[in-house]
C-alpha cells in the first residue's frame, strides 16, 4: 500500500512545466521500480502446475523411462511398495495441500536420474524448493528403512547355489558367488576434513563398495568412506570383511588387484612379466567373470546421473543419496526394466591406477586354492 501512495502522490505532482515534469518522471520512475522490486520479493514465483496430473501421463512408454529412467511399471512396482509405509503421508504446511505419494517419487527420480537444481526441479513440479528436499528425503528414507534389506540381500541356501551355476555357465570358473570392487561417487567438497576426501584425480569423492552378482544385481553395498582411502582399507572397514567366508561357505568373490587375496576372496596373479600359461589363463578368466561388476556401476551412473557428482551439503545425505540408487538400481534389474538405454562405461576416478598399488598381501589358503583353480581351469 505504501508504494501504492507512493505513485499516486508522484502522478498528481505532475504539471504543466516540462522541466518540473522530467523531474517528476524521473521521480516515477524510481519510485515504480522500487515497488515492482518489493512485489517480486513479497509475491512467490510463478511456477508450471499440472505437470503430474496434465503432463506425466501423457507420455509414451519411451518417453516416461527417458524422463524417470525406468518403465512405468517399475514405477509402478516402486510406488506400490512406497504406499504401505507411513512415513510419506505427512500433511501440507502452511494450508498448502499434502504431496501425494507418487508425486514425490516423481521428483525423487528426476532428481536421482539428472543434474536439474532443487530450483528447476520445483519448477517443473509446481512444488516449493523445500517440498523438493522433503520430498527427496522422505522417500529416500522411506527406501532406505523399508525396502533396502528386501533388495540387496545375500543369497543363502539354493539362490547361493544359483548364483554359482549361472557363473559357472559363463566359461567354466566354479565357485563364484559375486564380484567386488569399489566406485568413486563425486561430491561437493565437505565443511569438515575436505582435505580426507580427495581422491587422486584431486577431486572429493565417496567411496562405494558392492558385489554384485551374474545379473548385475547388487548383493552387498558398503559406502560412505573419503575418496582418499584405498580400496583394501574400504574393505576391511566394511562387514562384508568379517563375514565373507562364512557368507561364501566355501564359495569366493572375485575382486582386482587392489584387494588382498582370502580363501573367499580370489584376486588375480600379479603381472610381473613372468607369469606360466596357467597363471594367464587363470587371470583372463578370472577378468571375464569380474568385468560384471565393472559394468553394473556403469549401469548404475547410467540410470542415476545424479552420482556423477552428488551436490549436496551433508556427507550423510550424499550415502543416503547413494545406497538408496542402489536399491532402485536392483528393483528394476529385478522387474526385468531395459537396460540397453542407460548402459555405460563406469567412470571411476582411480581405473587403471589400482595395478600400480596391487596388494601383497596373500593368505596361504588362498594363494594353494587360486593354484588348484588355475591348473584345474588351464586343464578345460
Amino acid at each position: 500500500m505504501a508504494g501504492q501512495n507512493s505513485i499516486l502522490a508522484a502522478i498528481m505532482m505532475m504539471n504543466d512545466d516540462d522541466d518540473e515534469n522530467e523531474t517528476w518522471f524521473d521521480m516515477f520512475t524510481t519510485t515504480m521500480l522500487a515497488y515492482v522490486a518489493q512485489a517480486t520479493l513479497r509475491n512467490p514465483r510463478s511456477r508450471i502446475h499440472g505437470y503430474v496430473e496434465d503432463v506425466v501421463p501423457r507420455y509414451n512408454e519411451m518417453e516416461f523411462r527417458r524422463m524417470f529412467r525406468m518403465s512405468c511399471e517399475t514405477f509402478d512396482t516402486v510406488s506400490n511398495h512406497l504406499k504401505n509405509c507411513p512415513e510419506l503421508y505427512v500433511g501440507g504446511y502452511g494450508g498448502r495441500e499434502p504431496v501425494s505419494v507418487e508425486k514425490q517419487l516423481y521428483i525423487t527420480l528426476w532428481y536421482l536420474g539428472g543434474t536439474d537444481s532443487i530450483t528447476r526441479i520445483a519448477d517443473r513440479f509446481g512444488v516449493s524448493e523445500s517440498s523438493v528436499i522433503l520430498s527427496r528425503k522422505r522417500v529416500i528414507d522411506t527406501i532406505l528403512n523399508n525396502l533396502k534389506s528386501k533388495f540387496i540381500s545375500w543369497p543363502h541356501g539354493q539362490l547361493l547355489q544359483d548364483n554359482v551355476d549361472n557363473f559357472e555357465r559363463r566359461n567354466g570358473f566354479p565357485g563364484i558367488v559375486g564380484a567386488l570392487d569399489g566406485t568413486h561417487i563425486s561430491i561437493k567438497a565437505p565443511q569438515e576434513n575436505p582435505q580426507s576426501y580427495v581422491n587422486r584425480k584431486k577431486t572429493h569423492s565417496l567411496q562405494l563398495q558392492a558385489v554384485c552378482n551374474s545379473e548385475m544385481i547388487f548383493t552387498d553395498c558398503f559406502a560412505g568412506f573419503p575418496g582418499s582411502c584405498h580400496d583394501a582399507r574400504v574393505l576391511r572397514n566394511s562387514p562384508l570383511f568379517e563375514n565373507g567366508l562364512a557368507l561364501c561357505n566355501g564359495n569366493h568373490i572375485l575382486a582386482d588387484g587392489a584387494y588382498p587375496l582370502r580363501h573367499w576372496l580370489l584376486t588375480p596373479y600379479r603381472d610381473n612379466g613372468h607369469l606360466s600359461q596357467e597363471q594367464i589363463n587363470f587371470n583372463y578368466v578370472h577378468s571375464s567373470n569380474r568385468v560384471v561388476i565393472e559394468r553394473s556401476f556403469g549401469l548404475l551412473k547410467g540410470r542415476f546421473r545424479r552420482l556423477h557428482h552428488v551436490d549436496t551439503q551433508s556427507v550423510q545425505t550424499a550415502v543416503e543419496i547413494i545406497m538408496a540408487a542402489c536399491v532402485l538400481h536392483n528393483i528394476c534389474l529385478m522387474e526385468k526394466d531395459d537396460i540397453a538405454e542407460f548402459m555405460g562405461a563406469d567412470d571411476d576416478v582411480d581405473g587403471d591406477l589400482q595395478q600400480n598399488f596391487q596388494m601383497q598381501e596373500n593368505e596361504a589358503e588362498g594363494v594353494v586354492k587360486r593354484n588348484l583353480l588355475a591348473r584345474t581351469l588351464f586343464r578345460h
